[in-house]
């Protein structure tokens, strides 16, 4: 090494900032990407740090993955409750609240969440465990207030729920690929949600 050439010192960070730093990268590269390109080699080489460093944080793949899909999972989850308290009495309202949330998020982190959600991963076993249970968060959510509103069983409102989510996901799709509008798109789920809930 030449004396003009100086090896760039990684900065020191705590336990828990050099965490969130690296599943802040895992998530930008899940969202660049596509959830098969993470694993340990991906993410030391992304944010310049060694392997070892990122198994001193996620000492398997599966916990990896679990803080990397709760990161891109969390600002949707939040969105959603605060659509469910905003409109605890309308339904409809509360549905298309949250639609807007997930509209609305950057394309990368809207498809990272649609591969988890809707299985895509099958060949990634780590991955499925991660989906139902962000699945049963969703559930969780939604489920008290469709038994408020419908009546409903557990079962009932849980596939109504799914049924609905599977919907908006495939408009947000359209417009991602520019088959439609944002504005149509809302506007036919509402259509949707106004044959379900009429």
């Amino acid at each position: 090494m030449g004396k003009s050439e100086v090896l760039e010192k990684r900065p020191y960070l705590g336990k828990e900032e050099r965490k969130s730093q690296l599943v802040q990268a895992a998530a930008a590269l899940v969202e660049q990407q596509g959830w098969a390109e993470l694993n340990m080699s991906t993410l030391a080489q992304a944010s310049g740090v060694s392997r070892q460093l990122v198994y001193q944080h996620f000492p398997s793949l599966e916990s990896l993955l679990t803080a990397t899909a709760w990161a891109i999972f969390v600002d949707t989850m939040q969105g959603t409750q605060q659509a469910i308290t905003s409109n605890v009495d309308d339904i409809k309202a509360a549905i298309r609240a949250a639609a807007v949330v997930s509209m609305d998020m950057p394309a990368g982190r809207g498809d990272a969440l649609w591969q988890m959600i809707a299985g895509m991963n099958q060949n990634m076993t780590e991955l499925e465990t991660i989906r139902t249970g962000i699945r049963d968060v969703v559930l969780g959510l939604w489920q008290p207030l469709l038994r408020k509103h419908r009546s409903m069983s557990d079962k009932a409102a849980s596939s109504l729920v799914w049924m609905l989510i599977m919907a908006f996901w495939g408009a947000r799709n359209l417009v991602r690929d520019g088959v439609v509008s944002r504005k149509q798109a809302l506007a036919q789920f509402d259509v949707l949600l106004d044959s379900v809930f009429d």
